[in-house]
């Protein structure tokens, strides 16, 4: 259990009230970091009694609510159990629940829903129903971790986020929300830094400018935003920024960065999550690349019917239950990434552990054999090759990979051949290689503007 006593505090952080200690709000959330905190960390036989009810509840409640389910579940008595009878669980299969049957707790009494839908850049668009609960689950989830890895609440934070939407990319202006705090009701008890959100519509330049307008201590984002700044400043701007902890999100993490950024002292921390989901796993502070699952919110297992390869290991498809997924059931979900699951983490932590995470599966390629491989090339590896403005790989045939190179009108045959010398190293020689030349990479069906996806993997 982490000590609070030793974090820095507000001068009011107490109520005034009789018989009260400390803001409502404020005191329910920090008992329920405490709480999640006991339950992912401590006895693990008390946990699994506790993940083991919650799947009973959901499973008679997805039974008791849903045709859908019926036909999907045993139809004898439900307990946890039985989980392992569930058939695997598509993207496809949830939408055609939703499309049936619409929320499970939707109706008169019960709380408002709403619902989350992805942009379908990764592959089928997947649209859930959400309650409440949910969202505050994710939100004290996340809040917890920066407890469980002591790191403090009084750092500024800066997140940095793509454009996701159509209306958001037609806005080429930099777009900025800042706050003054960001821990809820817990910055009136700890002392917190302010927060910055910057949603970057892909001028590069503006970003910088808007970074170095303050030093702040976390700073969280995806990889392809730390290949911007290193591109454009090196790891020097890190520096002059004071960055003292990179928390990744999303994509591919790359090695490299990695050591650049633990040579001039910033720490670097992983999570893994999906939007349907919320949490599902945040990695271990002592060994990189191991990824203690968020026990609290969903049972992860791995099934080796379908696997691919990474860095030489043999990785299962993840399967993931949530727990509290009531207003849509997410049982046993194929969610598209691979990896290899292991009951106990090297530093101790006895509770099942994700290493070799790749995702999603839309980043892996496909080879002419079968086999399922992760595809990356740094962009500033390519920026080495040739320049551009902008750049987009996708196999849409098992045999070819199409590569745009964007803000050039054309590109000589000496680049072509430096660069499919550099994409057949990082793959395989029986690939054809497309290259081409555009003035401007055509992204409306993709507004995440994902570097790499296979519509074959």
């Amino acid at each position: 259990m982490f000590d609070l006593t030793g974090r820095p505090l507000n001068a009011k952080a107490y109520d005034d009230r009789p018989f009260t200690f400390m803001d409502q709000a404020a005191q329910n959330d920090l008992a329920n970091i405490n709480a999640i905190d006991l339950i992912e960390n401590g006895d693990r036989a008390a946990r699994e009694n506790w993940q083991n009810r919650r799947l009973t509840y959901l499973l008679k409640h997805a039974q008791a609510r849903s045709a859908f389910w019926r036909n999907r579940l045993p139809s004898r008595a439900l307990n946890h159990g039985m989980i392992k009878y569930v058939p695997v669980q598509s993207r496809q299969d949830i939408a055609a629940q939703v499309n049936l049957e619409g929320s499970l707790i939707a109706g008169p009494g019960h709380a408002q829903v709403s619902s989350y839908a992805s942009t379908g850049s990764t592959g089928v668009p997947v649209k859930v129903y959400l309650c409440p609960e949910n969202g505050y689950y994710t939100s004290i989830r996340s809040l917890a971790q920066y407890f469980i890895n002591n790191l403090s609440l009084a750092e500024d934070r800066v997140q940095i986020i793509p454009a996701v939407s159509l209306a958001k990319l037609k806005n080429k202006s930099l777009a900025v929300e800042v706050t003054e705090s960001w821990a809820g009701p817990l910055s009136k008890v700890f002392r917190n830094g302010s927060a910055r959100k910057i949603i970057h519509q892909y001028n590069d330049d503006a970003l910088i400018e808007e970074l170095t307008k303050g030093r702040f201590g976390y700073l969280v984002c995806a990889n392809r935003f730390l290949d911007i700044l290193i591109e454009k400043g090196g790891v020097d701007l890190l520096e002059r920024l004071g960055i003292k902890v990179w928390l990744h999100l999303n994509d591919y993490r790359d090695p490299k960065i990695v050591e650049a950024m633990t040579a001039i002292g910033i720490r670097s921390l992983s999570n893994y999550s999906a939007g349907e989901i919320g949490p599902i796993a945040f990695e271990c502070a002592k060994y990189q690349g191991n990824f203690h699952v968020a026990h609290t919110n969903v049972v992860v297992e791995t099934d080796h019917q379908v696997t691919a390869s990474f860095n030489g290991a043999t990785l299962g498809r993840l399967l993931i239950t949530h727990l509290h997924s009531y207003a849509t059931p997410i049982i046993r979900y194929d969610i598209g990434d691979f990896g290899q699951l292991h009951q106990q983490c090297p530093c101790g932590h006895d509770g099942p552990t994700i290493s070799n995470v790749f995702g999603r599966g839309k980043h892996f390629l496909r080879y002419p054999s079968g086999k399922l491989m992760p595809f990356y090339i740094s962009t500033r590896t390519l920026l080495e090759t040739l320049p551009f403005k902008e750049v987009r790989f996708r196999q849409d045939t098992i045999d070819t990979i199409s590569v745009e190179v964007g803000g050039r009108e054309h590109i000589t045959q000496d680049e072509v051949e430096n660069l499919r010398r550099l994409i057949i190293a990082a793959t395989d020689a029986s690939f054809n290689i497309d290259i081409r030349a555009v003035k401007d990479i055509d992204w409306s069906g993709n507004p995440k503007r994902l570097f790499f996806t296979s519509t074959v993997a």
